[in-house]
């Protein structure tokens, strides 16, 4: 499955051209016997139920469903006799088009969107329609500004796709990706460490990190860091005869002087003094 931001910087590399928009009915109890899909397409289903079929695979049709084709996808459907469906749809071809090392790139997108293809499910099925409708009314006008709005309320549809997507993996991955930034801290407490530089490696937001990072450990990432090295050096303190600027360094802190009010705010006593408790006991 592509990340958000995977599907983010892909997109910001490519050209897209619009085939079609359309707004369209599929009559209650019909079927569409297989066939091969040769182009992207978009659907937003708006209402009614049944389902689609892709290569193989079965989806179910709800009001507020996003469904992403290939090309080559081997394509069936059935419509419930219940009610109509009645569907956005949006096909497209798009290039990779980008500069690098001031050489420009062209080169065809492939199959890079197939990981994506079936069902996408929305948090805000309205911010999504209001995108597809926008693209169909602005595909209805031919004159050279509606097409050229078009193209924007297309990428405003993937944008919006991508802000979804986005909170959606970041609701469910949250949790493992500030595990594994505890585990680091626990590798690189040594080393110079800020929040910011560990809400990027969970691939977070500074704020919602830090945030669920309290949830978590009942610590903010801060204060989490510095416990640990408090723990750390309580453990050289107590069996080790190393001067304290030294045991200072191999916890992280640069500053003797630092370290010692850092120490004693967590402990209540200084370091030299848990040194001299601790060789009593």
């Amino acid at each position: 499955m592509l990340n958000a931001t995977q599907l983010a910087d892909h997109f910001h590399k490519s050209m897209f051209s619009i085939a079609f928009a359309g707004n369209t009915i599929l009559p209650a109890g019909t079927y569409q016997a297989p066939y091969i899909h040769n182009i992207h397409s978009i659907h937003y289903i708006v209402r009614g139920t049944g389902y689609y079929v892709m290569n193989k695979v079965k989806y179910e049709l709800e009001a507020g469903s996003v469904m992403l084709f290939v090309p080559e996808t081997t394509f069936e459907w059935w419509i419930s006799d219940e009610e109509d469906v009645e569907i956005y749809h949006i096909r497209f071809d798009y290039h990779l088009c980008y500069k690098e090392k001031q050489e420009w790139v062209i080169a065809p997108a492939t199959s890079w969107l197939a990981p994506l293809r079936g069902r996408l499910t929305t948090v805000r099925p309205a911010e999504i329609r209001r995108c597809f409708d926008m693209v169909f009314q602005q595909w209805k006008g031919y004159d050279p500004i509606s097409q050229y709005r078009c193209n924007l309320a297309f990428r405003e549809l993937w944008l919006s796709l991508i802000h979804q997507i986005y909170d959606q993996q970041y609701s469910s991955d949250a949790d493992s990706a500030i595990g594994f930034t505890c585990q680091y801290i626990a590798d690189h407490y040594q080393s110079p460490l800020t929040v910011e530089q560990l809400a990027k490696m969970a691939g977070l937001s500074e704020g919602y990190y830090s945030r669920q990072f309290k949830r978590l450990t009942g610590l903010s990432p801060k204060d989490y860091i510095i416990r640990l090295r408090v723990t750390k050096a309580k453990d050289l303190l107590a069996c080790s005869g190393l001067t304290m600027t030294y045991i200072s360094e191999l916890v992280g802190y640069d500053d003797e002087f630092y370290f010692s009010r850092v120490f004693k705010r967590i402990t209540g006593m200084t370091p030299s003094s848990y040194a001299k408790l601790s060789r009593k006991l």
